[in-house]
């Protein structure tokens, strides 16, 4: 049994998770698909988690979890609360459309982790 952490702000984050998760994926694992509400940004809508529930819950296990802080010291926190395996995040934010680099919040949990962290890849507008 593997358990997965899908750190996501964004329905692009978790279409590129589920991409990458999908075929990885086995009966026993366990996905939990993570947003963390900050005060100053908009509420994650529930297309941020309904990808996700529709494309994985036929492998594997899904839970959508919505928590309300820093977005760095939940993810890490929850990582270690549920002994996750591997990490999935986008690579930031509000980067350019085309353009990804790792951006705050990413690079916080990569330094806070003893966890494997996959950042998926930035999806090009269409």
């Amino acid at each position: 049994m593997t358990t997965y952490l899908v750190a996501t702000a964004s329905a692009a984050t978790t279409t590129a998770a589920c991409d990458y998760l999908e075929p990885r994926l086995e009966s026993t694992d366990e996905v939990y698909v993570l947003t963390v509400e900050e005060p100053e940004i908009p509420e994650a809508t529930p297309s941020e988690f309904e990808e996700a529930q529709t494309r994985l819950t036929e492998v594997a296990s899904v839970r959508t979890i919505r928590r309300r802080g820093h977005p760095d010291q939940v993810i890490v926190a929850f990582a270690r609360e549920k002994d996750v395996d591997e990490i999935i995040m986008g690579p930031q934010r509000d980067a350019a459309p085309g353009f990804s680099t790792i951006g705050s919040t990413t690079r916080a949990v990569l330094n806070k982790v003893d966890a494997p962290v996959f950042v998926v890849p930035r999806t090009p507008p269409e």
